[in-house]
């Protein structure tokens, strides 16, 4: 429930942020009549002579189209393309109410104590909007956020805190989430000379591997060399997820670059020539 009411409030930000929704006592009435629309329509969908399909939903089915519509989101935010995040809006929000719904059915909790859950979190955790608690960055704020988030909830270990972080995240940014908590239990960034000095042991160690085609190993030294590049982001706030994002997207626009060069030249990718080949990684 608290992380279906986050991907609300997340949701709904967005929209703000887009101008889609502006704070006019009209436009939010307008705004909350649209919304208990789509959960009537939703029941509606979920009756008995409603949708097969629909009907035939799970919270594990729906999980899967959930989190496909958050990547479309992404998708058309990096595109700027507010039409497009608008219809993707929809969707998400559609299955949000989806899956919300499906555990209304079963008893365990309804939409409003998700939106309620969620609204009560962001009011504790802005003591300098809703309080009288001071501020003078974005910064501040963050830390104020961490250290009520654990006022919240019962102190765990370390590694306890670990697996609360949703193994279902992309494997980059589990890792930056992994990281910044142990580095704000350090209270300190990990040693720039060790992660370098693990870097390099971790590379070599790398090529001797791949070259005796031991499969295992390589796989177990380039995780480790991975999460060790990850470590070394963590304190400049480069999150390695979108570093990697833009990298491909270079990668991309270089693709096509080279090959309109070998349709010019009457070639085809089999011609591709070492010089042509490390020119793909100019990016």
């Amino acid at each position: 429930m608290i992380i279906l009411g986050h991907m609300i409030f997340s949701v709904l930000f967005v929209i703000k942020s887009l101008q889609l929704i502006i704070a006019q006592g009209d436009i939010m009435s307008e705004t909350g009549k649209e919304f208990e629309g789509l959960m009537e329509l939703m029941a509606r969908l979920r009756a008995e002579d409603g949708c097969p399909w629909d009907r035939d939903q799970t919270p594990a089915t729906i999980k899967r189209y959930l989190l496909e519509e958050v990547y479309e989101v992404v998708d058309a935010v990096d595109h700027q393309a507010p039409d497009q995040v608008a219809d993707e809006l929809g969707d998400l929000i559609f299955m949000a109410i989806f899956l919300a719904h499906l555990y209304g059915e079963e008893g365990q909790f309804q939409m409003d104590q998700v939106l309620r859950r969620v609204g009560d979190k962001m009011v504790r955790r802005h003591p300098h909007v809703f309080g009288d608690r001071k501020v003078d960055s974005a910064s501040q704020v963050k830390l104020n956020w961490e250290e009520i988030k654990q006022q919240e909830k019962p102190q765990k270990p370390l590694s306890a805190n670990f697996k609360d972080i949703p193994r279902a995240l992309p494997a980059l940014m589990r890792a930056y989430r992994m990281l910044s908590r142990l580095g704000r239990t350090l209270k300190r960034p990990l040693s720039r000379e060790v992660l370098l000095s693990e870097l390099h042991r971790s590379f070599s160690i790398l090529l001797v591997q791949e070259g005796e085609n031991d499969a295992s190993a390589v796989t177990a030294d380039l995780g480790r060399l991975l999460l060790l590049l990850v470590a070394l982001t963590v304190p400049a706030g480069i999150r390695a997820e979108e570093a990697l994002t833009g990298a491909m997207e270079k990668f991309c626009n270089q693709i096509e670059k080279i090959e309109a060069n070998f349709v010019s030249n009457g070639k085809d990718w089999p011609d591709l020539s070492k010089e042509e080949e490390r020119a793909l990684w100019e990016i």
